[in-house]
Parts: C-alpha cells; structure tokens; sequence
C-alpha cells in the first residue's frame, strides 16, 4: 500500500523531508501547499509533487492525501493542525507541536474524538542509536539513571525579521531548539517530569536567545539541558546510571552510541550508518498508518502534551 503525503509550509525543513521522501519505499508525495502558487510549483517541480496549491485547506480537503506533514512556522501549527483533523488526515506536525498545553490538550482530544493519527515530528526518537541507548537504560545495564545532559545550541546571527527571534512567529530557542533535549530525556527515561525550572536570557526582540533548564523525575533521576542561538556547544548526550552511563554522539541525528561500566571502560557500541535521520520517521508513521494507529509509542502523545507544559512553565519563570 502506498502511503499518499500532502507538505503544507514549503520551507527549509519540507525541502530536506521532501528529498528523502523521495527514496521511501512505498511513499508518494502527492501534493504541497503555500500561500503562493509560484513557489508551491517551484516545489512540485523540485521534488516531484503531483499537485501544487496556494490554499491549504485544498490540499487538505485533496482525498488522494493519507497523510500532512506540516512544515509551517510555529506559530501556524495549531490552527492548520486542527484543520487537519477536522478533515479526517492524518498529520505528521513538526516541532514543537504546539507552544503551550492548552493547545496540545484540545488538539490531542479532537484527534481520539475523529480516530486520526497524530504524530509529531521528533524524528530524533526514531533513530536506531536512540532506541539501543533506551534498551540499555531499560534494561538496567547502567543501573538506576541519575543525570542527563544534554544540548541544542547554534550561532545564528541576529536578525529581528527571522523567524528565530521574531516573537510574532513564535520565535526564540526553546521553542525552536529546547525541544530537542527536552524530548531527548523524556524519551530515554520513558517519564515525564514532575519539577520543571530553568533560566533564560533575552535578546533585544524579546525571544530567549539561550536557556538553561533542570527537570526531575519521580524515579529520581535529574537532567541538565540547554538550548540557544549564539554559541556552538557539543551535542553529544550522556546518561549517567549508578553502575555506568551512556554516550549519544551528537544526538539530533545520532550514528554512534556507546555504554560504559562503572569504571568507566568501553562494554559495548552500537553504530548505524544512514544519510538523514527523517528516513526513520517517515517509516514509522507510514507504519502506523497502514496498521490503522492513532498514536506512536516511540512519540506518545502524553510527551509531547508535557513537553507544551514544560514550556508553560518555562516561559512563565521568564
């Protein structure tokens, strides 16, 4: 069964979906949508789209598309996503899902309400290094986790028009960056937090152009993350046990992850070569979409709902 995908947003990130879209068994790109027919065709021509609309609610409403990706600003995802399910598609949303709880809530229960899978689009979790990195932590091989640490940090130049710092776009590095380490340890805990707390530093728009957050958990363990826009940090991940600890090499797109005793020796490595990591993503919800499911175990929609609280309270301690 081929599995139909419509792109609403044609942006950087759909151009990079859409390309390895391309060499996905089983997958078509069907149609893409922006609010303007020449670039929408410019990005049927490139990627090799049947259809191009300047509408989104036309590719919504297209009956050949099985599933949406939406590839839109932040700001847009909640408004377009809800339009989606209305509809009856399945939706694969980028990050962040939405930037606040209350919206993850009513989008969440719509979605159980009309039978629709939803998905976010948190395609590190998908990898094979962070799944084996989960297996060892599960399997008590580091023994009780303590810490996490991990980051998502850039230097990208001030521009108050870019999304990135432009507040009326939902702009700043937690919502943009924060995500991924947020994600990162919920997911390889499998909880999620129970304190939340952190510290931000503004730039001149108004947006965080860097935090520093610390969540912890009911089984005790702690994690140490950051995020931001104005300094290169290391992005390699490390989970440290009581009897070990695990690290994630550069963990957004992760090829190598490595466990370690309570000596700190070498016990096991695990490796996957690939090209890009959406590849993991696309499968997976094309997965659940032929096997009719409403939600991925690897992306539960109850994280992604506490990772829209973690930024409620976030953004309320300033």
């Amino acid at each position: 069964m081929k599995v139909h995908f419509g792109i609403i947003g044609l942006g950087v990130i759909a151009g990079r979906f859409a390309n390895v879209l391309k060499n996905a068994e089983g997958t078509a790109l069907t149609a893409v949508a922006s609010r303007e027919m020449e670039r929408s065709e410019k990005f049927a021509a490139e990627y090799g789209a049947a259809k191009a609309y300047d509408n989104y609610m036309d590719l919504i409403q297209d009956e050949e598309i099985d599933i949406i990706y939406v590839a839109l600003t932040h700001n847009f995802h909640y408004e377009v996503v809800k339009k989606c399910i209305q509809n009856g598609k399945a939706v694969l949303c980028e990050k962040p899902f939405v930037t606040n709880e209350k919206d993850a809530d009513e989008l969440i229960e719509l979605a159980r309400e009309k039978q629709v899978l939803l998905m976010e689009a948190m395609w590190t979790r998908c990898i094979p290094t962070f799944q084996k990195a989960k297996e060892w932590i599960a399997s008590g091989l580091i023994g009780k986790p303590q810490l996490i640490q991990a980051a998502f940090c850039f230097h990208f130049p001030f521009d108050k028009d870019h999304r990135l710092f432009n507040p009326d776009l939902a702009g700043g590095s937690l919502y943009d960056a924060g995500v991924y380490p947020l994600e990162f340890a919920t997911g390889i805990l499998g909880e999620n937090p129970v304190t939340v707390n952190g510290i931000a530093h503004k730039c001149a728009t108004g947006v965080d152009d860097f935090v520093v957050m610390n969540l912890g958990f009911q089984s005790g363990a702690l994690a140490s993350l950051s995020c931001g826009l104005n300094a290169r940090v290391s992005q390699d991940a490390y989970v440290y046990g009581t009897e070990g600890h695990i690290i994630v090499y550069d963990f957004l797109g992760s090829h190598k992850c490595e466990r370690y005793d309570g000596n700190n020796q070498l016990t096991e490595r695990f490796e996957v070569d690939f090209e890009d990591g959406f590849i993991y993503e696309i499968m997976h919800i094309c997965e659940l979409f032929r096997e009719k499911k409403s939600e991925s175990p690897l992306i539960p929609l109850a994280d992604t709902k506490a990772c829209a609280g973690m930024f409620d309270t976030l953004t309320s301690q300033g």
